[in-house]
């Protein structure tokens, strides 16, 4: 059983940029007027003070061009070992702002993108928060299965973690 506390504006920004730190891989749907509709694993590189999330991605790219004739997307975040689940709709745009490049730029980036910064084919994708949802655990996981535990022995329902919707 979980309780329910919906966060707005700074908070909900504060638990997005929390959850997304924490399992900063995730599952990237773009067109989602279609089935099926495409998906890819994709990771975040930031979540700005506005709650923005930040991808690299090659120009080129399915899901790239699948923005460019329809912005809407869902991401889906899991982090298993802590409990933690954010699944996030908004609106993507392309960038290719080299002030944001030099920001996220790191070595793991510079795999995918062999002509360094400068490689014709990088492109940010920019995801603008609409909708999200999040499940979390009240408590670390490790008291969280103790609760869980003791109710399958007791046979009490228990109440280990918080879920809502956040507005940002």
């Amino acid at each position: 059983m979980s309780e329910t506390d919906n966060l707005t504006d700074q908070d909900a920004i504060h638990k997005i940029r929390s959850l997304v730190n924490d399992a900063s891989t995730c599952m990237f749907a773009t067109q989602l007027g279609q089935v099926p509709f495409h998906v890819c694993p994709m990771q975040a590189q930031q979540t700005d003070q506005n709650g923005r999330i930040w991808f690299f991605s090659t120009a080129d790219s399915a899901h790239n061009q699948h923005i460019v004739t329809d912005p809407r997307v869902n991401l889906i975040f899991s982090n298993p070992s802590e409990f933690e689940f954010l699944t996030l709709y908004g609106k993507a745009t392309i960038a290719r702002d080299p002030k944001k490049v030099d920001e996220l730029w790191n070595q793991l980036v510079s795999n995918w993108f062999p002509g360094g910064k400068e490689d014709p084919n990088l492109s940010l994708i920019c995801v603008e928060p609409e909708n999200a949802h999040y499940w979390d655990t009240k408590h670390n996981k490790f008291l969280t299965m103790a609760k869980l535990i003791g109710a399958a022995v007791s046979g009490n329902e228990p109440t280990v973690g918080v879920e809502g919707d956040l507005k940002v």
